[in-house]
């Protein structure tokens, strides 16, 4: 009997395991699932996704991809996950081996983030040493790393191990952004962790399908709203809201209300936040020239970036910045941080400012709002110039460099368990 040929795993966890609207990490899971589907690569595809419950790797038909998919466009919340639909009698079982469909010279895919938990770590290190898997891992950004400040001591601590277990076991590590490459380098390094390559992918930054489809409509309405500038992003401190804060304060000193345009938060409250809102609360707002809208759906968000002004992104660090990109495909510019992977986003269609630099942050601000003929000539650049990468070409590349690690025999498979170095 032939030898089965080797197939490529998509671990799509990171989307089972998630209810409501999509954030980066689940975009960026759905964005390459369908472009590597649509790829039709030579090798066999499969879909799976890690049982945390029950702690076994279970295969998804192309239907349950297919709803998860449509879901996630759709910003469903799912009443029943996939991970609730198990057998009640499984609970009762004692903890057993892994269970899992791959074969020896398989690679298993993870876009995820912290898919396996502590508890269940030693059985998925044995399962990949007894099947010779390859693990393919994707590194968005090492924050929690580099800015212990921003983070919990338990988020510092989870999120710290679980980049360490993805050295240890990565055949290729896979990140997103020249940035968080860089950063990832250096992490390894010091930690003394002798993992795979580590190469950058660059991601799709074409529109959601549901966003998409409501950009044609917004963009042909006529806007009929006071003008306004867009910062779309979780309200948390690395986003950096309080440099707009203070750039608002300084322009309303300026020029008055009457000649500054609302500044618009859309996203919801994240973690270490509550001094700020603090802020916002007795301040009024700015007596109402900041507005935060904590939930939009497709049509709302598509409908804000149609109408304002520009749009804003001052965040201090980031792994990719994918609200940039949106609003380049919405014909808008962004007056954005220098710092991190945002330049890589950007390009050349955006102006930059330090993100601590509130003097400088103000001046392009401010040009932007009071010379109409710079932001046109912004516009008309990014109309010319710019073309939105489709997720298909991000996973064209992604299948480019995972058929090296099928090909070339000196890229270790996953260590043995207990070993705590890579296998050679």
């Amino acid at each position: 009997m032939s030898a089965r040929e080797p197939h490529l795993w998509y671990d799509l966890s990171s989307l089972v395991h998630h209810d409501g609207a999509a954030s980066g990490i689940q975009r960026v899971a759905a964005g390459l699932a369908v472009g590597l589907r649509d790829a039709r690569p030579a090798r066999p595809l499969r879909f799976c996704h890690f049982d945390k419950r029950h702690g076994e790797y279970r295969v998804l038909e192309d239907a349950e991809v297919e709803r998860l998919l449509e879901g996630l466009e759709r910003g469903l919340r799912r009443e029943r996950s996939l991970r609730s639909r198990v057998d009640p009698l499984r609970r009762l079982r004692k903890r057993r081996p892994l269970r899992s469909p791959f074969e020896p010279g398989d690679a298993l895919f993870n876009p995820g983030f912290a898919t396996y938990k502590p508890r269940h770590r030693e059985q998925v290190d044995q399962l990949f040493a007894n099947r010779r898997l390859r693990y393919v891992g994707f590194i968005y950004d090492l924050l929690p790393v580099l800015f212990p400040e921003w983070w919990t001591p338990d988020q510092q601590s989870r999120f710290r191990d679980w980049f360490l277990w993805t050295g240890h076991h990565a055949s290729l590590v896979l990140c997103c952004s020249r940035s968080t490459e860089r950063d990832a380098i250096a992490f390894f390094s010091e930690a003394g962790v002798g993992t795979g390559p580590i190469e950058t992918v660059i991601l799709g930054d074409e529109l959601p399908r549901g966003l998409g489809s409501a950009r044609a409509a917004a963009l042909a309405a006529p806007a009929d709203v006071r003008p306004f500038v867009l910062f779309v992003s979780t309200l948390e401190v690395r986003k950096n809201h309080r440099l707009l804060f203070q750039v608002w304060r300084r322009l309303l000193a300026a020029h008055g209300p009457d000649r500054v345009p609302d500044l618009v938060f859309v996203g919801r409250k994240g973690w270490l936040s509550n001094d700020f809102v603090t802020e916002l609360e007795q301040s009024r707002f700015l007596d109402g020239k900041i507005v935060w809208r904590e939930r939009v759906d497709d049509a709302e968000l598509a409908r804000l970036y149609a109408d304002c002004l520009f749009t804003v992104y001052p965040s201090f660090y980031e792994g990719w910045g994918l609200p940039v990109a949106e609003a380049l495909a919405f014909g808008k510019f962004c007056v954005a941080s220098s710092a991190s992977s945002l330049p890589e986003v950007g390009r050349d269609f955006a102006d930059y400012h330090d993100p601590h630099d509130v003097a400088g942050a103000t001046a392009l601000i401010e040009r932007a709002i009071f010379d109409p003929a710079h932001r046109k000539s912004r516009e008309r650049l990014i109309r010319e110039r710019f073309r939105a990468r489709s997720w298909q070409e991000s996973a064209a590349e992604v299948l480019e460099r995972i058929e090296k690690v099928f090909e070339d025999r000196s890229l270790r498979a996953a260590p043995h368990p207990g070993s705590g170095k890579p296998a050679s």
